[in-house]
């Protein structure tokens, strides 16, 4: 029999495991406009660390509520997506849009919420997307 403390200990150790289990995992799916004017799949994000950032940026934006009319479709939309297919939840569509100066995105959650990104978040969205650098593409 173990002795009272390594019991304890395995026991939590147990219970932190199936707690951790239990947050679940979410993917990103991206979609690029191509000169066809469709968009397409262009990458599926399941990197934690990279789903994360995307998370954070976006639960951080100074989100302004208004309905926008852009001058032309979006660069690139995604969503998020969990990774259980039994999860039923409501997906958002995020438009992004790149600057014409391509150093800092704007971004359209949904129908109604709007946010222009700094520098500095507009770069680290885009990587955590693409794998590219803002400022490296055509």
């Amino acid at each position: 029999m173990l002795p009272f403390k390594k019991m304890l200990i395995l026991i939590l150790v147990v219970f932190m495991t199936a707690s951790c289990a239990g947050i679940e995992r979410q993917i990103i799916i991206v979609e690029k406009q191509y000169e066809t004017g469709m968009y397409e799949d262009f990458q599926e994000i399941t990197n934690r660390k990279k789903v994360n950032v995307v998370k954070k940026i976006l639960h951080n934006a100074k989100w302004q509520q208004m309905k926008v009319d852009m001058a032309r479709e979006a660069d690139y939309q995604f969503i998020f997506q969990f990774v259980d297919p039994n999860i039923q939840t409501k997906a958002i569509l995020y438009s992004i849009w790149i600057s014409p100066d391509k150093d800092t995105l704007e971004v359209v959650a949904g129908d109604n919420q709007y946010v222009h990104l700094n520098n500095e978040d507009s770069q680290k969205l885009f990587e955590a997307l693409t794998d590219t650098n803002l400022a490296d593409i055509n």
